[in-house]
This record gives structure tokens, sequence and C-alpha cells, in this order.
């Protein structure tokens, strides 16, 4: 694996707000991509396993663990939706012209092209578009129709929508040709989850290949028992969640696990939240962060925590598992940690992600947080 080029410090060039990203080409979107051979790629700045990382401008900012985990996240979405093929992510990134000139206009963040699953982003990091890459890649594919293609993308790979909720309508974004927008890709994301919740992984596995040589609507009755309608009905009959209930954090969720420690009966987290420190991610939306994984075993009485964290700073703790709407998710700013009484509900023994967030800086970020 090649080593990291200098990655220094400099503007953020992507547009504020909301990513919001589509994939240029996919059936029922607007077209609008320029021809992929007159437009060559820029050159190599990182190799892994999974993603090739490309760039326009070596002084776009990019945090020091950022690389790393756009690889490590196109494995685990092969992993999870049992996808196959070994071909490598092609991750562009460049400034806002750049994208311009390879993407949309309804996509201005970033584009997945769908003929070669060639990714042009102007954020370093967009794990929506890993999805759309590694399922173009998949030999054994063909695309499915917007909504769950934009509804996997936004369950596997987003967490950057607005908090709270919209009326699901899952028959609606169903039918729906052009999903854009941030109401429409959390009813698409929703709908996944809750379809991937009802019938597995194998069984959309099995709809993805039927749907290959027969029309959509026919591959999913055979795969689900179940006509789009009948889905539906159910869906929108279910527990309506904020998106930190359903998507899945697979990367926040992934590798080494922090257990409570059996002499004090506590968990520890430090580290340095700035964009310079190896285990940053980002920027994405002008944001940087970083994560920590545990376990506990024991259910909790009541969590309390000692903390150390940048004024700028939003902490998270989430179960990594239980769906909409067991699992627990809480949020608060450096000012706000301590307002659920002192600390946090009971938590029930399971796995959970720490994730501290801030906007995007090589300024010290020094934190320590203390569950116990």
């Amino acid at each position: 694996m090649a080593s990291q080029p200098d990655r220094g410090s400099t503007r953020r060039l992507a547009p504020s707000g909301l990513v919001v990203v589509v994939a240029c080409g996919l059936v029922g979107l607007h077209g609008g991509c320029a021809p992929e051979d007159e437009l060559p790629l820029p050159p190599v700045v990182w190799q892994g396993e999974s993603v090739r990382v490309r760039m326009d401008d070596p002084a776009i900012e990019v945090c020091g663990g950022t690389f790393e985990a756009l690889d490590r996240h196109a494995e685990l979405v092969r992993e999870a939706l049992l996808l196959e093929g070994d071909g490598v992510v092609e991750y562009s990134i460049g400034d806002q012209d750049f994208v311009d000139e390879r993407c949309s206009a309804d996509a201005p963040i970033a584009c997945t092209w769908t003929t070669t699953g060639v990714v042009f982003a102007s954020d370093p990091f967009i794990p929506h578009e890993i999805v759309h890459a590694v399922r173009v890649l998949d030999p054994r594919l063909s695309l499915r129709s917007s909504p769950i293609e934009e509804g996997l993308a936004t369950l596997f790979g987003s967490n950057d929508l607005p908090e709270g909720t919209v009326p699901l309508d899952a028959m609606g974004i169903l039918e729906d040709s052009d999903t854009a927008g941030s109401a429409e890709y959390f009813r698409a994301g929703y709908s996944m989850a809750l379809l991937m919740d009802r019938h597995g992984v194998d069984r959309f596995r099995s709809f993805d290949l039927l749907a290959r040589d027969r029309p959509e609507d026919r591959a999913f009755e055979e795969a689900f028992g179940e006509t789009k309608a009948e889905f539906a009905a159910m869906a929108d009959a279910a527990p309506l969640c904020d998106q930190s209930q359903w998507w899945a954090p697979l990367l926040e969720c992934d590798g080494e696990i922090t257990a409570v420690d059996p002499e004090t009966g506590s968990l520890s987290f430090n580290g340095n939240l700035s964009c310079s420190d190896d285990r940053t991610l980002g920027p994405e939306g002008g944001r940087m962060w970083t994560t920590r994984h545990f376990r506990l075993d024991e259910p909790t009485g009541r969590l309390s925590y000692d903390f150390e964290m940048p004024d700028d700073a939003t902490l998270e703790i989430v179960a990594c598992d239980g769906g909409c709407s067991e699992r627990f998710a809480y949020s608060g700013s450096r000012y706000a940690v301590g307002s659920v009484s002192n600390g946090l509900p009971i938590l029930e023994p399971g796995e959970y992600y720490l994730r501290m967030s801030r906007p995007a800086s090589d300024d010290d970020g020094w934190f320590e947080i203390v569950l116990q």
C-alpha cells in the first residue's frame, strides 16, 4: 500500500451544507455526464485494496485517515450487500469546476459514472458514492431504479441528512423515477432499511440478480413474495424514525472494540480531533470526525461521564444494532453534553460507537471521554 501524500491544509473547496449526491446516468435520473473517454482521470495519489484515490489538486484538504476509510468502506459495502467482483473504485477528488465538468447539474457535489464506477467528488470523503461505485463494479448486476440505488447508498453510505423525519410514503418513493433531495433520500433510505430488515440480504441479492433480465416489479414480487404496493403498505405503517435509528454504520462499528476496564468499571477514550490526526476522517460538508467502537457486557444502571472536548465539537453515542425504534442514540454539543440529568439513559449490553465531530481544522482538538 503506497504512503499518503503531503496533505497540507487549505480552504475547503466544496460548497457547504447538505451533500446531495446522485449517481449520474442511473436509470430514471437526469443525464448530463461528459463522455468518459474525453476527460482523463487525474494522477493517482494513494492506492488501497478496493479504492484508488486520484486528486486533481493535491493541495485540497484531506484529513489523516480518510483514504484508508474509503478503502475499508468499499470492502464493508461489498460484504454487506453480498456483492461480487474485485474491481478497484477510482475515487477522483477535485474542485467544483472539476466536478461540474463531469457531473450533471443535479449532482453538484459528486457523481458516479455508471459504466465504470468512477467517482468524482469535491469532498474527500463521500461514502454514499462508494456504495454506487461498488455496485457498478459487480459484474453480475445491472443497476436498479433510482429509489433503490439511492436508498441503498443512503442506508449504507450516508449519515448527513438533517435531523428529524418526513412522512415515508413508501409507494410514492418506490415509483419515483428521479430520487433527489433530502426528503426523497430519507424516504428511499428508510424504505431500503425496512426492506432489508423484513427480508434479509440474501433475498435482496436474489432480487438484484433476478432483475437483470425481467421487469423490476416482477423480480421484486418473485424475490420477496409480495408486491411493491404490499411492501409499501407495511412500511408506511411502521414507526417513523430519525436516520440515526435506521442507517447502517458500517465503518463506525468496524474494527477494534474497546471493552469496560474490569478494575475501574469505566470506558476511556481520548485522542486529538484535528485534521492532521491519523484517526480523523473528512472533510465532508465542512466537518471532520473521529469514532471509537465499544462494547458493554452488562447493562448500565445510569451511565455517567467525565469529558474534555473542543468547544465546537459534537458528541454522539449510538448503538450499532437495534434498528428503528430500539437503537439508542445520544447527541450533544460541548455545552449540552451534560444536559440529560448529568448522565445517559440506561444502556443495554451490546456494541456502540462514539463519534465526535467538529468543523475541519488543524487546530488542537484534544478530547478525553470517560464513561462509567
